[in-house]
């Protein structure tokens, strides 16, 4: 809380201070932070990602991740990677003199809030709803916040409904797509919890130019059913080299409507 309360300050004086000097360096120390925040998200998430393959996570219904460090910053994030990756929900908690701070995350089908309260006993403070929660509790009770959600796991989350399954509202080929059209999806904004955004579906769509990779994670197409369009695929530059795509490739999208 400290550090957050330091850069709110910074983020003040930055826009206070009439000293020039001082304005551009406090601009290149808050311009640092998020490089810093990510790089620190890297480290973790490939540190995480070896410790998946460990028997107690691979086969838990409910991931109950910790470790030390202060990275209370991030531990939302981190648990939202692990459903990503692995379709389970996820906790993440950290360690900091004598206190555990945890972020948990989850899928349709686990109710994690309900899931946090059948162990209500063990906290310092919890809130959330089902889909997201945060909570503090003494670092020794952490074992047993692992042993008890993982029981409530095993009796409410069946091993079918694990899974982060690809849901699309509605067939729309990119032929259909129209600014006229995107102005009528604005207005269902703003999307969340109980009005996600729409998903689409268009099938057999050309590409027209080689894949663009950025960051090596990441790739841009180039795909034309009529007009042309631009495409980024977040995190799906691994998958497009494993199918080959390129020029002149015919492929099915899943996608959402950006201006």
């Amino acid at each position: 809380a400290a550090g957050r309360m330091d850069v709110a300050s910074e983020v003040i004086e930055l826009f206070t201070t009439r000293d020039d000097a001082r304005a551009r360096e406090l601009a290149a120390k808050l311009a640092r932070l998020p490089h810093e925040r990510r790089d620190a998200e890297a480290a973790i998430l490939a540190e995480i990602a070896v410790r998946l393959n460990e028997p107690c996570f691979r086969d838990a219904r409910c991931i109950v991740m910790d470790g030390d460090g202060g990275h209370r910053g991030v531990i939302g994030i981190l648990a939202s990677r692990i459903v990503d990756q692995t379709g389970k929900p996820a906790v993440v908690v950290t360690r900091e003199n004598g206190e555990a701070y945890g972020s948990g995350r989850s899928i349709a089908a686990f109710h994690l809030l309900e899931a946090i309260e059948s162990c209500h006993e063990l906290f310092t403070r919890f809130g959330g709803h089902a889909h997201a929660v945060g909570f503090s509790l003494p670092s020794e009770r952490v074992p047993e916040l692992r042993e008890r959600l993982a029981a409530w796991a095993a009796a409410h989350l069946a091993e079918a409904e694990l899974g982060n399954p690809l849901e699309c509202q509605a067939e729309l080929p990119l032929d259909q797509v129209t600014p006229e059209l995107f102005r009528w999806l604005c207005r269902l904004e703003p999307f969340g919890m109980g009005n996600e955004e729409p998903v689409f579906v268009a099938r057999n769509v050309r590409v027209t130019a080689p894949p663009q990779y950025m960051k090596e994670k990441h790739v841009r197409l180039r795909l034309a059913q009529g007009p042309g369009f631009s495409a980024v695929g977040w995190n799906l530059a691994a998958r497009v080299r494993d199918l080959q795509i390129g020029p002149e490739s015919v492929v099915h999208l899943a996608y959402r409507l950006r201006h």
